[in-house]
């Protein structure tokens, strides 16, 4: 690779295993190893960790996620309903789902929470190593990660009307997967460059100036987003190896719908790691359960993560103490 995250190497490995690189052994740095101590703990089940030593990364969000792997059909038809009702067609609903059981069967949904569970943490408790030893059991077969499953649910509804795309060195890995099962193609392969293309912008902390530089980044791109019912959410990250262009990049990015008077949060981990849905009661909590995760650079390094919907600031943004 031409650049460096200037980041710890904690932080450098949750970029990496969020929506990065595909590993081909456990022991790359593209996967995250933090231990904690939180247990999971499904609903109606009495039943603890769906792994016997669980480990997840540190969040300092304030909540307790309630979430789900996509493995039980209540849930499933939970998550097609909202999709439907926010629009988006049976063909590519059907293809979501089909991604999602080529992953959970490579792993095994035994490795996987049952049922949506509550867990007394921000972040999920999953036994890491066993899923990824599953994954490259099935050859680490090419797959999906966050920007790949967001576009895919997404895209229909997303304009882009001056296709130039910027630095696009480091979405490799994506398009290795785009290529290798054909998802995108043509325009919405166009499309997709354009919208995850790096941005440059300039040297600063301040999170105002490099939100309005990524908004008229867009702007000058002519993207925008149309649907009042499906929104795309995106962790913006700072790259800056002090060589380069200071660049803002979508790091983590997910799919929100609403069901009844609940939210609903679509993403998958990484290319290796789950698909994953959480429950949330207002968009606050969707903003704290993403800062609280991805928000762990060294202090001062970078400016802070700012989170999008769609192609503006989000109204919650705030970042955690």
């Amino acid at each position: 690779m031409k650049k460096q995250f200037l980041m710890t190497v904690m932080g450098a490995a949750i970029v990496l295993a969020a929506c990065g690189s595909k590993g081909t052994s456990k022991n790359e740095d593209t996967t995250v190893t933090i231990e904690h101590n939180e247990q999971s703990v499904e609903e109606g089940s009495g039943n603890e960790s769906v792994a016997d030593e669980p480990s997840t990364a540190v969040s300092n969000a304030d909540i307790k996620l309630k979430y789900s792997n996509l493995v039980d059909e209540e849930t499933r038809e939970r998550v097609k309903n909202a999709l439907k009702n926010s629009g988006l067609s049976d063909e590519k609903i059907k293809n979501f789902f089909d991604a999602v059981d080529e992953y959970n069967n490579a792993v095994g949904s035994k490795n996987l929470v049952q049922s949506m569970t509550t867990i007394d943490a921000a972040f999920p408790t999953f036994d890491q190593d066993k899923l990824i030893d599953a994954w490259l059991a099935k050859g680490g077969y090419v797959g999906r990660n966050c920007r790949i499953t967001s576009y895919s649910l997404m895209g229909d509804f997303i304009k882009v009307g001056n296709p130039t795309p910027g630095d696009t060195t480091m979405l490799f890995n994506d398009f290795d997967s785009i290529k290798d099962k054909n998802i995108f193609e043509g325009e919405d392969k166009k499309k997709f460059d354009t919208l995850f293309s790096y941005i440059d912008v300039t040297n600063t902390h301040d999170t105002n100036v490099l939100s309005d530089e990524i908004v008229k980044s867009w702007e000058d791109k002519q993207i925008s987003f149309n649907n009042d019912k499906m929104h795309m959410i995106s962790v913006f990250m700072t790259m800056d190896d002090g060589m380069n262009k200071v660049q803002e990049f979508i790091g983590h990015t997910g799919i929100l719908v609403e069901d009844g008077d609940k939210y609903l949060f679509i993403e998958k981990l990484a290319f290796e790691l789950p698909y994953q849905v959480e429950e949330f009661d207002n968009l606050q909590d969707v903003n704290d359960y993403l800062m609280g995760y991805y928000d762990n650079e060294a202090d001062g390094l970078t400016a802070k993560p700012v989170i999008f919907e769609d192609g503006k600031v989000m109204n919650e943004y705030r970042v955690l103490k």
